[in-house]
């Protein structure tokens, strides 16, 4: 194995005198994963954030090194916005000071990758195309380039359902199981305003207009990467917004902290949103035990689908690294590895992206906090129906966007529809995009 890094490095050199940031797939052509454990050697450094950090240190790298052993890893804990800024600095200048494995969320895989195409290695080459059908197929799509290889391992997604609170739809007399539609959330939304004078749902940006459109297959790009938010999806979950509105259901609530604040004081009544809630709610709200539950997402149509997505992160290994072969079976250990995707959603609170891990007892237990009932095999139970869309490179910009224009639509009193078409004009001004005709 010594003598394979060496060459692997002598490789890594001459390819960067040629062409600084160009050596993605070359090298790894010529790399080969042993077959005994034992022969991976090396060091490596690892960037990720808050849980997930936690998550790849306490949890991963111990089980890991009993079958790596000779494998040295460093997880290095920086914030979000500062993983992206060195990543970013580091990839203009060649890839200078990167680290040899990285988290990076779903939505900012193609921000980097818009730019510096060959930003990451192909994992695929690798030996990752083994692993594809052990994920969702829009949490493995969302990770591909353009030649449909893998360039980032999933790590954990935000499967989306309507959390509610069980004593505030007892008391207004509404029965979740009969929220089939969004038709069907509206009028119980109106039965709640009526009968006990909570809001039904709060929003602080507009992740509900995402999750709507990607439930109906759209999102604000199309597959070329068009800007397409006035587009049927998008005008249908406008049209549910409005009414909304009109019915004095929905508050703005301004940030991340007051929608916790509306969730916990019961201002709200439901929040149609991801399951990584529950790490905040059972932090932050555990006086409320017992009183929270979930139910699938209303369909657009009686019969339609129920699923969408919210959040998630995946595992990238930079084109530079110095130790490709180390960083691979890591981050390949860390994304496929069963008992570590239990460890990460019993201890943080973070959503596994593993299918495989949906059999495990914890799924279907029935939890407390949550009504006693088996909350995350419900969440579980929607992944395969969640459909795949296209995250832009210019995802995050656009976003900004649209989350000023749903400010506007609360509080200003603008149009849902007039909202769609000026969010996606001023899009379209912002980026340089194309929209779809």
């Amino acid at each position: 194995m010594v003598e394979r890094s060496f060459v692997a490095f002598i490789l890594l050199v001459l390819l960067a005198a040629c062409g600084g940031n160009s050596s993605s797939d070359g090298d790894v052509e010529e790399l080969t994963i042993p077959e005994n454990p034992e022969d991976v050697e090396g060091d490596i450094t690892v960037w990720a954030w808050a849980l997930e950090a936690n998550y790849l240190e306490k949890d991963v790298l111990p089980a890991f090194q009993e079958v790596y052993p000779n494998v040295d890893v460093t997880v290095e804990h920086i914030g979000v916005d500062q993983v992206y800024q060195k990543v970013s600095a580091g990839l203009s200048s060649g890839g200078s000071g990167l680290p040899d494995v990285v988290q990076v969320e779903n939505n900012r895989i193609k921000s980097f990758t818009s730019e510096f195409p060959d930003a990451f290695t192909n994992l695929s080459a690798l030996g990752y195309d083994e692993h594809e059908d052990k994920f969702a197929n829009a949490k493995i799509e969302g990770l591909k380039d353009g030649d449909g290889n893998v360039i980032a391992a999933p790590r954990d997604l935000g499967p989306v359902g309507v959390i509610y609170r069980v004593d505030i739809l007892e008391e207004a007399g509404v029965d979740p199981a009969e929220i089939e539609t969004w038709d069907d959330y509206i009028e119980a939304g109106k039965t709640v305003v009526e009968q006990t004078g909570n809001y039904f749902l709060g929003t602080d940006g507009d992740g509900l207009l995402r999750i709507m459109m990607q439930q109906q297959g759209s999102y604000y790009f199309d597959e070329e990467g068009n800007l397409d938010i006035t587009s049927e999806a998008g005008e249908n979950a406008a049209s549910i917004l409005q009414e909304m509105k009109d019915n004095n259901l929905i508050t703005f609530t301004n940030n991340w902290d007051g929608q916790v604040a509306a969730m916990k004081n019961g201002e709200v009544a439901t929040n149609p949103g991801a399951v990584w809630w529950s790490g905040t709610m059972l932090e932050q709200m555990p006086e409320l035990s017992g009183n929270w539950d979930m139910f699938e997402l209303p369909a657009f149509e009686e019969g339609g689908t129920r699923a969408s997505n919210d959040g998630g992160s995946a595992l990238a290994i930079p084109s530079e690294s110095d130790n490709k072969v180390a960083a691979y079976v890591f981050t390949e250990f860390a994304t496929t590895d069963v008992d570590s995707q239990i460890l990460a959603l019993t201890n943080r609170g973070l959503f596994p992206a593993l299918t495989a891990a949906y059999e495990e007892p914890i799924f279907s237990e029935d939890q407390e906090y949550f009504n006693n009932q088996p909350f995350f095999q419900k969440f579980a139970d929607t992944v395969e129906n969640i459909p795949p869309v296209n995250h832009d490179g210019a995802e995050l910009e656009v976003r900004s966007v649209m989350g000023s224009e749903i400010e506007a639509f609360l509080l200003e009193d603008k149009p849902a529809a007039e909202m769609l078409s000026d969010g996606e004009e001023q899009a379209a001004q912002q980026t340089g995009k194309e929209t779809t005709e």
